[in-house]
């Protein structure tokens, strides 16, 4: 079989796969079959799509697939260095590029040498020094896709969604994921220096220098005291940092700890808790909301549309609290913080947060390439699906970094502490 057929095949197996699939959950057999003595059935195919699909599509479909092979067979005909012709590169790039065309951020295709470094960089392993965030390659930039809590990324107020487009004097235009990763690593306490465009909700871009010193981090998943403000008024602060498998069963250790010091009144933390568990943020809620009363609301295309309510675990419902949020408060630390807003009335304090109320999941292909796509959306309990409008917080209060690095001094923290001190006299 010639090249050029060859390649045709491996596209049509690539780009249809997930159609197949999706034609498989509507009907139980394809009418025509799709393999014949071991080959692909072209015509068998296009037949069975064509009985779900409008015919005009299966012929655009086609042209473009035949451009495909139209192009390679030029190429590798007539082009000057057929060397550089790296089928499995050109294939990668076109199928980045289809999922790209759907301008969502949170959909993205990985190959597999992206997809292995982003699992790894997701599992929070502290046996490496860096700046702490998480990236990923977005059209022709490097983006940032998570940014760890008080790591050196976060107190230079790296943000979520923001495109890297030089490292120190190397521009990122060409970089994959793990050349950018090797730039932006180093040792402790050395410097990286990273050129960023961010781009806001309304379009505005802007470009900012970032020269950021790396650090070795081990952060907890949930932290637990007792602060004492202006020397007399004493409060839990609890910091929830990620909402993971174990966030549930340490939040509650932690609650049994400080109960038996007789405080009432709590603070909870959720700056830069940027993702997490779905049913992992309802069971943290439940420990502060009442028993049967909503936490979070999803629709789905193609699943059932849940509602998910508090279980009511412990007797810490309706006692005063403030919640701490910022701009890397996403998905499921919102959730949590404007569940327990709208039912508890907790006050949030602190700057905007995120706006990220989609529903993200992953499906891995054989050969270690993945593709992350969006499949629904979340929904607080008055109904409210925050993407655009993100959630405002009751008392506006930036993060001052150079007072927290310099003096230790927390400004929101401060903030929330006094305007716990006014709810509870």
């Amino acid at each position: 079989m010639k090249k050029s057929r060859l390649l045709l095949l491996f596209i049509l197996w690539s780009l249809f796969g997930w159609f197949i699939r999706q034609i498989g959950h509507e009907r139980n057999t394809l009418h025509e079959p799709i393999i014949q003595s071991g080959k692909l059935n072209l015509e068998g195919l296009i037949a069975s799509i064509k009985n779900v699909v409008n015919t005009d599509k299966i012929w655009l479909w086609n042209k473009t697939y035949e451009r495909f092979d139209t192009i390679y067979t030029i190429l590798q005909s007539s082009y000057y260095n057929t060397d550089k012709l790296n089928t499995g590169k050109m294939l990668n790039s076109a199928l980045k590029a289809y999922v790209d065309a759907i301008d969502d951020p949170y959909t993205i295709y990985m190959d597999s040498e992206q997809n292995s470094w982003f699992q790894e960089e997701l599992k929070w392993t502290s046996d490496f020094e860096g700046i702490w965030a998480v990236i990923g390659k977005k059209d022709y930039y490097i983006q940032v896709d998570e940014v760890i809590k008080w790591s050196p990324a976060f107190l230079a107020w790296v943000r979520m969604l923001d495109r890297i487009i030089m490292i120190n004097t190397w521009s990122t235009k060409n970089l994959d994921v793990q050349q950018a990763v090797k730039e932006i690593r180093g040792p402790k306490w050395t410097k990286v220096k990273l050129i960023i465009e961010r781009i806001s909700k309304d379009g505005t871009k802007e470009v900012i220098e970032k020269e950021i010193t790396r650090d070795k981090l081990i952060i907890p998943s949930v932290n637990g005291k007792i602060i004492t403000w202006a020397k007399k008024e004493i409060f839990w602060y609890i910091n929830i940092s990620i909402i993971g498998e174990e966030t549930e069963t340490l939040l509650k250790n932690t609650l049994t700890e400080l109960k038996s010091q007789h405080i009432k009144w709590i603070i909870l933390d959720l700056r830069g808790n940027w993702w997490g568990i779905l049913p992992i943020s309802v069971q943290i809620a439940s420990h502060f909301i009442p028993k049967g009363k909503l936490v979070v609301s999803t629709k789905y295309t193609v699943f059932e549309d849940e509602k998910l309510l508090s279980e009511g675990y412990t007797d810490y419902q309706n006692i005063p609290m403030v919640i701490l949020v910022d701009w890397l408060t996403a998905s499921a630390g919102e959730i949590i913080a404007l569940a327990l807003k709208e039912q508890i009335g907790a006050q949030l304090i602190g700057t905007q947060t995120f706006g990220k109320w989609s529903i993200q999941t992953i499906d891995e292909f054989d050969d270690g390439a993945s593709i992350k796509y969006t499949v629904g959306k979340r929904y607080t309990p008055n109904g409210e699906n925050i993407d655009i409008t993100w959630a405002a917080p009751d008392v506006v209060i930036e993060f001052n970094p150079d007072a927290y690095t310099n003096s230790g001094i927390d400004t929101q923290l401060e903030k929330a502490q006094q305007v716990l001190t006014t709810m509870i006299k």
